[in-house]
């Protein structure tokens, strides 16, 4: 296993990992940080969608492509310490690296994305527990709906860090048949304890037991699983 990107942001994928050229990858929940798909795509020149309502993740993906063109530092949000080091070496083809703005749900709909207290982080949550009680009114949308609208018959990896949604989600990909052969998942909802039924666990143990997936990594919680079958 190796780790791509900042302390922050980062994530263990396999040495031999499989992905190239014609791969497609989700990345969902990418806010100011987007050192792992950066690195992922320069070692695979695999296609990536980024998929974030935030904001602020889309200042920082048009301040991406600026850096990427002129090559200085210059970025507005809140920048992790090791950010400037993890991509002052990359060189991608943005071509292969698209934005969408829609949150990822269990369904099509309009939801309240509950903002932090610290205003200086970026991260948001479309969970009512998580955060603060500031929204912004956002655009969510299912897995399966987004590969549709995108032309997209399978993914090959799909990264979810989406503050607690993460359960609803899996349990949606798996409901409509959706196997990605990567996964790499921070359950936001064990690890800021709100999961108050035990949902991460029995879903974790579903992905392992009943769908197929082996626990590659876990990284307090930040899994990294490849489906075997």
């Amino acid at each position: 296993m190796k780790r791509l990107g900042t302390a922050y942001g980062g994530w263990f994928i396999p040495d031999d990992i499989k992905l190239n050229e014609n791969s497609v990858v989700y990345s969902v929940g990418v806010g100011e940080d987007v050192s792992f798909d950066l690195k992922l795509q320069m070692l695979t020149n695999c296609n990536i969608l980024l998929i974030d309502p935030t904001h602020r993740a889309k200042i920082h993906y048009d301040e991406i492509k600026d850096y990427l063109k002129t090559r200085e530092f210059i970025f507005s949000g809140d920048i992790q310490r090791d950010y400037m080091n993890e991509i002052k070496d990359v060189s991608i083809n943005i071509e292969k690296m698209k934005l969408v703005d829609i949150g990822l749900w269990d369904e099509k709909t309009t939801l309240k994305f509950y903002k932090q207290h610290n205003k200086k982080y970026v991260s948001q949550s479309l969970m009512d527990n998580m955060f603060s009680d500031n929204y912004d009114m956002v655009e969510v949308d299912t897995l399966s709906n987004i590969m549709k609208e995108n032309n997209h018959n399978y993914i090959d990896l799909l990264k979810l860090d989406i503050e607690g949604a993460e359960i609803k989600v899996l349990n949606n990909m798996v409901k409509h048949g959706i196997f990605p052969k990567y996964l790499l998942v921070e359950f936001d909802l064990y690890l800021k304890r709100k999961d108050k039924n035990g949902e991460t666990v029995r879903l974790i143990d579903d992905l392992t037991s009943k769908y197929g997936y082996k626990i590659l990594k876990n990284d307090n919680y930040n899994i990294t699983f490849e489906l075997m079958r």
